[in-house]
């Protein structure tokens, strides 16, 4: 009885977590889907933040919403393809720099997700992803809009 409820437990636990599986395959679907999350992480040595955003496609554009603040905006699809292409070459890569600061992007819903984790020094790598989706604008706490 100790083992069933153990395996239980343990089934349980592990599909509590998103299915991260970073081939081609599992990319498409990813960005063939109607909604999705996007999971944007940056930390340095000071510390660091945890975004979370979800992702809607209406018509040629997509909708991208912090689920912190309930922020959104549209974001474009060309942008969207940029983000792809961006993306595409570095899932499922560990790329390492020795420095201080690093990023982790998961895309995805909770059945099929594709991550990338990278450390960087100049900054200009959290920048660019910044600059496709403008996502600080939605995790802003003021509640004017710029």
């Amino acid at each position: 009885m100790k083992k069933l409820f153990l395996i239980i437990l343990l089934a349980f636990l592990y599909s509590c977590e998103p299915r991260i599986k970073n081939d081609t395959e599992t990319f498409e679907k990813v960005f063939s889907m109607s909604e999705f999350d996007i999971e944007i992480q940056n930390w340095g040595c000071f510390g660091g933040t945890a975004d979370y955003f979800t992702v809607k496609k209406k018509n040629n554009e997509y909708i991208l919403k912090s689920k912190e603040t309930g922020k959104s905006h549209l974001i474009s699809q060309a942008k969207m393809d940029s983000l792809k292409n961006y993306l595409e070459a570095k899932i499922g890569k560990d790329e390492y720099g020795g420095c201080t600061s690093s990023e982790y992007i998961r895309v995805g819903s909770f059945f099929y997700s594709v991550d990338y984790h990278h450390s960087f020094c100049s900054g200009i790598e959290a920048t660019m992803i910044n600059n496709l989706l403008n996502y600080r604008k939605l995790i802003s706490k003021e509640e004017k809009d710029e």
